[in-house]
C-alpha cells in the first residue's frame, strides 16, 4: 500500500472480478475457506432435516397402525403430525405416546377376563395388614407338645394338674401351662391334647420326657412327635469360616456342649451357604449363659454369639391363600385349591391334579409354602416392621 495514496487498499476489498488497471482483485483465501464450510454445514442441515421428516412420519405411521385398538390415543398422534417438523419435539411426543402406549396395554390386562399368574414387584405385592401384626404376636411362644391317647377319656384338666403336681412333687420345678386343649385332628380310635407352655424354662425341662408322668388319669400315653426346639432356644455364632469342616466343626460344640441338640449353617435367600451358624438348645439355662457371655470357644478358636431372632408367623387365609386376612376377611367368592391354585364352588368337590402351582409366584410349590419368595419377602417385611415398633 502506498502512504498517503488516494486508492484504498485492495486487500480488505470485497472482491468484484472487475480489471483495475491490468490488475485483478483477488479473494481472501480464509474468506473462500468460511464459505466452502458454511456451504457444506448448510447442505448437511438440510439433509438431516429432511431425514428426521422422513424418521418422523414412520413413526407417526407405526404408532398410528399399533395403537389403532386404543381410542384414547387418536389426539396425541394427530399432534405427533403436526410437530414432525421440529425434531426435540417429535422425540418428546413420542416418549410420550410410549407411555401412553404402556398405560393403555396395562388396562386392556386388567380388564381382561383371562387371568395369569405373573411375578409381582415387592412394594405392589408387600401390605402388612394389622390383622398380621396382631397374627404374629399373638400366637403361641412355643410349639406344642402333643399327648395321644388311644383309650379312656381324658380330659385337659387332668393332664395340666397330673403334670404339674408330678414336676412339683418329684424334681421340684413349677411348671407354666398357657394351655391344654383337644386337638381338632382326632379320631375315633385315639385323640391328641395340644399343651402350650409359658416360658422357656418349662420348654426346656419338658423336653426331657423322662421329667413326664407315666400315665394321666390311669391312661397310658404317647408322644407320635417330638416337639421342636423353639428359636427361644437358639443362638447365632458369627464369622464362621465357610472353608472349614463342618461336620468336625458341630461335632466338638456337642461334645464341649451336650445340651446342643442341633447345629445349622445358614443360607441367604439365594441358598448359599452364609457365615452365620445356629445351634438349638434344650437347656434354657445353658443358653442364658452363653447369651451373657457373648462368646464361645471352638477349636481354639473364639467365636461372637447372639441371638437368634425367628421370622414372623404369617397369616394366610385359607380360602383364597391370600396373605395378611382371616378367611372370615376374605372377599373372594370361591375357594383356592393351596395345591393346583385353581379356584372352585367347592374345595370337598374339588378334583385336584396334584400338579403343585403357586398363585403367587407361579412356580412348582404349594401356595401357602413358606419357601415361596412372595411369602419370604411378605415375612422379611412383616418382620422388620415388628421389631421396629419393639413389640417383637
Amino acid at each position: 500500500m502506498i502512504i498517503d495514496s488516494p486508492i484504498a487498499s485492495l486487500n480488505n476489498s470485497v472482491s468484484t472480478n472487475v480489471l483495475l488497471d491490468d490488475f485483478q482483485l483477488v479473494e481472501n483465501r480464509k474468506k473462500t475457506k468460511i464459505k466452502r464450510k458454511l456451504t457444506t454445514s448448510a447442505f448437511k442441515k438440510k439433509r438431516a432435516q429432511h431425514q428426521s421428516n422422513v424418521a418422523s412420519k414412520n413413526v407417526t405411521s407405526s404408532l398410528i397402525s399399533s395403537m389403532s385398538s386404543i381410542d384414547m390415543v387418536e389426539p396425541l398422534v394427530n399432534k405427533l403430525v403436526h410437530t414432525t417438523d421440529n425434531t426435540h419435539q417429535v422425540r418428546c411426543t413420542q416418549h410420550v405416546q410410549d407411555s401412553q402406549i404402556i398405560k393403555g396395554t396395562q388396562q386392556a390386562l386388567r380388564n381382561s377376563p383371562v387371568q395369569s399368574v405373573l411375578p409381582i414387584s415387592d412394594t405392589q405385592q408387600i401390605s402388612i395388614t394389622t390383622e398380621s401384626t396382631r397374627y404374629a404376636q399373638t400366637r403361641f411362644p412355643f410349639p406344642p407338645f402333643i399327648i395321644r391317647f388311644n383309650v379312656g377319656r381324658i380330659t385337659s384338666n387332668q393332664i395340666k394338674e397330673g403334670l404339674t403336681s408330678h414336676c412339683n412333687k418329684n424334681f421340684q420345678m413349677e411348671i407354666n401351662i398357657l394351655n391344654c386343649r383337644l386337638s381338632n385332628r382326632s379320631s375315633n380310635n385315639e385323640y391328641d391334647f395340644l399343651l402350650f407352655l409359658k416360658d422357656a424354662s418349662s420348654f426346656s425341662f419338658l423336653l426331657d420326657t423322662n421329667h413326664w408322668p407315666n400315665i394321666f388319669g390311669n391312661t397310658n400315653y404317647t408322644f407320635p412327635y417330638s416337639s421342636s426346639i423353639p428359636p427361644q432356644l437358639s443362638l447365632i455364632i458369627k464369622n464362621v469360616d465357610l472353608r472349614l469342616d463342618f461336620k468336625d466343626f458341630s461335632n466338638e460344640i456337642k461334645t464341649n456342649y451336650p445340651q446342643v441338640k442341633n447345629v445349622i449353617r445358614l443360607k441367604n435367600k439365594f441358598n448359599n451357604e452364609i457365615k452365620l451358624v445356629k445351634f438349638k438348645l434344650s437347656s434354657a439355662t445353658v443358653r442364658e449363659e452363653l447369651s451373657l457371655k457373648k462368646k464361645i470357644t471352638i477349636g481354639y478358636i473364639v467365636y461372637d454369639i447372639d441371638e437368634y431372632l425367628a421370622p414372623a408367623n404369617i397369616l394366610i387365609c385359607s380360602k383364597c391363600m391370600g396373605l395378611g386376612h382371616f378367611m372370615k376377611q376374605c372377599t373372594q367368592t370361591k375357594s383356592t385349591c393351596k395345591t393346583c391354585g385353581e379356584c372352585v364352588d367347592d374345595l370337598k368337590l374339588h378334583i385336584c391334579s396334584n400338579v403343585e402351582k403357586c398363585i403367587h409366584c407361579g412356580q412348582n410349590h404349594k401356595s401357602n409354602s413358606l419357601k415361596c419368595q412372595v411369602v419370604k419377602s411378605f415375612r422379611s417385611e412383616l418382620t422388620r416392621k415388628l421389631l421396629s415398633s419393639n413389640n417383637y
